[in-house]
């Protein structure tokens, strides 16, 4: 018994392949994702222990001199047993009291150095103001020297008074 089905236009899709098609490719669709997502699932399970590397243990690294040569007392620390850190992370904070009488070495220096340059500063004003005085007075011996020079029949008592 052979059925033959006529439609009424052959350019007309037929609405029942037209579902059949849409939902086969959703089932495609959904079945790669399910097939691949068990597969990463069983990658990442057996093969994470071959790159990521865990369980219990140590981590010993050599020993690195935090200030050499000052004697430091440790004030804070800053991590605990168990923690992560990372390059360039503070982990505690050391004061040092050579350290502090070194700077206060320092600022006693810098102080002596002020007080010296003031001094130097008080000793060029005085100088300033002592050769301003040298001038006026070498001006006055010259006007002397000139009016002695005039009087040629001065005797020489009297230009010495001058």
């Amino acid at each position: 018994m052979d059925v033959k089905i006529s439609r009424l236009d052959p350019n007309v899709p037929d609405p029942v392949e037209s579902r059949r098609r849409a939902a086969g490719r959703f089932v495609r669709i959904a079945y790669a994702t399910v097939v691949f997502g068990v597969l990463g699932f069983f990658i990442i399970y057996f093969g994470a222990p071959f790159v990521f590397l865990s369980g219990p243990g140590t981590v010993t690294a050599p020993r690195h001199v935090v200030s050499l040569p000052y004697t430091v007392q440790v004030t804070q620390m800053k991590l605990v047993p168990g923690a992560t850190v990372k390059a360039g992370e503070e982990i505690a904070q050391v004061i040092s009291p050579e350290q502090d009488s070194i700077v206060a070495t320092y600022m006693r220096a810098l102080a002596d150095i002020a007080g010296r340059t003031a001094e130097l500063r008080i000793k060029a004003r005085v100088a300033q103001d002592l050769l301003e005085a040298a001038r006026s007075y070498q001006l006055v011996t010259q006007e002397a020297v000139e009016r002695l020079g005039t009087m040629t029949a001065a005797t020489v008592t009297f230009r010495m008074e001058v």
